[in-house]
């Protein structure tokens, strides 16, 4: 039986993609009322030349739908993370993005993130999210990631969270 999804660095034919998700997601959110990517001008924090940056860095990583060879699911991946303040082996979550119409599609990504994570030797799986979101914050309670302590960058309060991983 053929898999029904890849989980793999991302190529360079595939940054437009994943930007063109990035915008999508933030319309996305003017129309759902959330104020978070689209209020902090995150494109222009994360312009296009980011994403090249980080998967010319091996950082960035997509979630492919075999059936249709689409891109549904795309983050970076961060072996270190300047936000968190102590050196236990972890893999960090950034710029984590799903596509609009595949329902579902981050949460199978986290289980291919977290198995990457696993393989490459990391006791916790992190992240940080918009400390103002309730909705996204239910998201990953429901996933295991746990609240640790709270971040600033720019116009963005988040909330540091973790998951401990089990071998």
């Amino acid at each position: 039986m053929k898999k029904k999804y890849m989980f793999r660095e991302s190529k360079k034919e595939e940054i437009a993609i994943i930007f063109s998700m990035i915008i999508q997601r933030m319309k996305w959110m003017d129309d759902k009322g959330i104020h978070q990517w689209n209020t902090t001008k995150y494109d222009e924090v994360y312009p296009i030349t980011y994403y090249e940056m980080e998967r010319q860095k091996g950082e960035l990583f997509v979630l492919v739908d075999m059936d249709t060879n689409e891109i549904i699911s795309a983050a970076v991946l961060k072996k270190k993370d300047e936000r968190w303040q102590d050196t236990l082996p972890a893999l960090y979550l950034h710029n984590f993005v799903g596509s609009i119409n595949h329902k579902n599609a981050g949460e199978i990504f986290l289980r291919f993130a977290e198995q990457y994570a696993l393989d490459n030797g990391k006791k916790y799986f992190r992240l940080d999210s918009a400390e103002d979101n309730h909705c996204l914050e239910r998201y990953y309670e429901k996933h295991g990631f746990i609240a640790v302590g709270k971040c600033k960058d720019g116009l963005y309060n988040g909330i540091l969270r973790q998951k401990e991983l089990a071998r």
